[in-house]
């Protein structure tokens, strides 16, 4: 029937609509201008009625993007999409959240890559604290993250550099053997990381020296303690704080923990929470060799 007046209202959900008041045309459809779900996550109702007749109800159900929910398992391929639907971040851009569940210790790499826009890549532990963060690896626009990690829940999470962005991409993961951080790359870890390396005359060279550089985030007042130990080299550690203008300041460092060893130890407390660099070298220049670490 033609020309009959219809109102719809949300009934449940928290949720709007424009145009709740339609009438009805030559073919007796009557259409609301929109519907916006409630904020919360659950189900939302809209109600139309019209004179007498019983109202019709619509249900949806409605999901915080924001709200990590869909799953990228290791080792395989995750085509996703940026849409003005997903969360946000503050700078305007947008982003898609995945779980991650390792089983096992050991070092692993994500990577981010996009032939529309310029991604930006972030992994997060089961508490959305940050463990890692890459806008390009080499020379191109896409992302890489390699992080040293224990067994535990992560959530990676595919941005892009620039607010506004959408389009699709791709999202992969694989496990590394221990011992692979070379050639002075970004590797980042968290506590309870702990893994086999070796410095090498590839590694990050400073004054004579080699040395390994891992990236961690503190909370400011926990206590943090790095070990390291080598049946072959002088063991030597160094934390330092990251300054804005992109240089580095020493907060701390222990060449032997004791008389007894050549094995380092320290303890220290961060003074702020933000990511710290850890570097691991040997107290004589220009050595190489086999080394093992943990952070607590």
């Amino acid at each position: 029937m033609a020309g009959a007046r219809v109102t719809f209202t949300v009934t449940a959900g928290g949720g709007s609509v424009t145009g709740a008041s339609a009438t009805t045309n030559t073919e007796g459809i009557a259409t609301v201008g929109s519907w916006t779900l409630g904020p919360s996550s659950g189900t939302n109702t809209l109600t139309a009625t019209a004179g007498n007749l019983p109202a019709v109800t619509f249900t949806a159900n409605g999901a915080d993007p924001c709200i990590p929910a869909a799953v990228h398992t290791l080792g395989t391929t995750t085509n996703g999409e940026l849409t003005k639907s997903d969360c946000a971040y503050s700078d305007g851009s947008f982003v898609d959240f995945y779980r991650v569940t390792l089983t096992a210790a050991g070092t692993y790499v994500f990577n981010q890559t996009s032939t529309t826009f310029n991604t930006f890549l972030l992994l997060y532990d089961a508490s959305a604290n940050p463990l890692g963060v890459n806008d390009d690896f080499g020379a191109g626009s896409d992302s890489r993250i390699k992080a040293i990690l224990p067994a535990g829940n992560y959530v990676v999470a595919a941005n892009s550099l620039d607010a506004n962005i959408t389009g699709r991409y791709t999202l992969t993961s694989s496990a590394g053997a221990a011992g692979t951080v070379t050639n002075c790359e970004t590797v980042f870890l968290a506590r309870g990381s702990a893994s086999t390396e070796s410095l090498e005359t590839t590694d990050c060279p400073r004054n004579g020296f080699y040395e390994d550089r891992y990236f961690i985030y503190l909370t400011g007042g926990q206590l943090t303690t790095v070990s390291m130990s080598s049946a072959s080299i002088d063991s030597y550690i160094a934390v330092y704080t990251l300054n804005q203008d992109g240089t580095k300041t020493l907060l701390a460092q222990n060449d032997d923990k004791d008389g007894t060893t050549k094995d380092a130890q320290l303890v220290f407390t961060p003074p702020s929470t933000g990511f710290y660099q850890i570097a691991t070298t040997s107290g004589g220049a220009g050595a190489t060799g086999a080394y093992s670490f943990t952070v607590q």
